[in-house]
């Protein structure tokens, strides 16, 4: 019996037709693009490396910061593939931060904390243990800085770091830094976004040192609720004349708040300055005495609500420098 090596045309139709399907579910498979495919995700070419899965909540770098400062900071430098939430709600100050079950659950759920260190935080170490993460990579923000005011309380200088635009750039620095290390896949975003940041914080330091050039000196003198402001003065040429408070957690005595009065009569200070996370109540009775005015409504260890004049740090700077001039003014 002979074999032919043709088909019979029927069969050449039905086997052309299986070798078409064959090829078009090859050709279809290859075409789909990928979750990390340019063609997927055509963005600039900064951040066209980056797996197109860290766009979704669900992937993106957990950051948990101690306060509000920090979380902008931490978002401006992490772009779209951080998310960053602070532990010290918008309206208190870290000092006399008391902590809850809710702040070992964020640290629990987060990759990375943040937190600015010389000695402020001082109630973190046992929220790492009830957070159960004590391998998690921690990273004090004013790394690199030198303290001033180094004394009973604050061991390792005074830690408001952050009240000079010229420090924050420190602190931009070692977030990049330390988002690199952690993702290195995205190297290029938080070098990109740490550069543009910085240049507005240089800009911003300049122009807040123009304001304050705007005062004479001898009206850049300042009376604030607490030791808040040595960076900010040393920055943009103040002098500290006195604190309502030695510290958050002790009122002063009766002696001391008779020499904050006698120190604003004799210096000749028009305004004595609180902060939104205190009450302005001791600060009042000290204005009215010394028959000056008070202005409360500083931000120092807290970032603004939302909408209101600090609701970033840069906004918070600035917020501070317009409000201090036109008291001193």
């Amino acid at each position: 019996m002979v074999v032919s090596n043709r088909l019979a045309p029927r069969q050449s139709i039905w086997a052309l037709m299986l070798l078409g399907c064959v090829v078009l579910a090859a050709c279809g498979t290859t075409a789909t693009p990928t979750a990390t495919s340019s063609a997927a995700n055509p963005t600039p070419n900064t951040t066209a490396a980056m797996p197109a899965a860290t766009n979704t909540a669900e992937t993106k770098i957990r950051a948990v910061t101690t306060m509000s400062i920090l979380a902008d900071m931490v978002s401006n430098v992490g772009g779209d593939r951080v998310i960053a939430e602070n532990i010290i709600p918008i309206g208190a100050g870290p000092e006399d931060y008391q902590t809850t079950p809710e702040d070992a659950q964020k640290i629990s759920g987060a990759n990375i904390l943040f937190y600015n260190g010389f000695g402020l935080e001082e109630w973190l170490d046992p929220l790492f243990e009830s957070a159960g993460k004590p391998d998690m990579p921690r990273v004090a923000a004013a790394t690199g800085l030198t303290g001033i005011d180094i004394d009973d309380e604050f061991t390792e200088g005074n830690p408001h770091f952050w009240m000079s635009a010229a420090n924050g750039v420190t602190y931009v620095a070692n977030i990049r830094d330390a988002l690199i290390k952690l993702d290195a896949a995205g190297e290029a975003v938080y070098t990109a976004n740490a550069a543009r940041y910085t240049e507005q914080l240089n800009a911003l330091n300049t122009e807040l040192k123009q304001q304050a050039a705007t005062l004479p000196e001898a009206s850049r003198k300042l009376v604030t609720n607490h030791d808040a402001f040595p960076y900010f003065a040393q920055e943009y040429g103040f002098t500290i004349i006195g604190n309502v408070l030695a510290s958050p957690e002790a009122q002063p005595s009766a002696g001391e708040l008779a020499q904050l009065v006698e120190a604003l009569k004799r210096e000749n200070i028009k305004a004595i300055f609180s902060e939104s996370q205190f009450s302005p109540e001791l600060t009042q009775t000290i204005a009215d005495e010394a028959g000056v005015s008070i202005v409360a409504d500083l931000f120092t260890d807290t970032l603004g609500e939302p909408g209101s004049a600090g609701a970033t740090y840069i906004d918070m700077l600035r917020s501070n420098m317009t409000t201090i001039v036109n008291a001193l003014s």
